[in-house]
């Protein structure tokens, strides 16, 4: 079991990356914690691979404007910012 969390500066637009989320995890795995503007996601490791995650927040904050967020997965953090962006390898 694997919990990602995503650091949001606000709650405005949040439903929108939940929406992404849970398309990818299921609505059940979905949660927000109001005290600390993060989005979680409890999810077994291997359902889906980083990169679907990456792609649904940054697209996200690419819809609502914003500035960035931070990712957390596992122990390790990121943080994503708004604007162009490269394309991965192999597409």
């Amino acid at each position: 079991m694997v919990e990602i969390r995503v650091t949001v500066d606000d709650d405005m637009g949040v439903h929108g990356l939940m929406r992404r989320l849970a398309a990818l995890f299921g609505r059940s795995a979905i949660s927000f914690d109001h005290s600390c503007n993060e989005v979680r996601v409890e999810s077994e490791w291997e359902s889906r691979g980083v990169v679907e995650v990456i792609e649904a927040v940054e697209a996200w904050i690419d819809e609502v404007g914003g500035k960035g967020a931070r990712l957390s997965i596992g122990e390790h953090s990121y943080f994503l910012e708004a604007g162009p962006r490269p394309l991965p390898a192999g597409r």
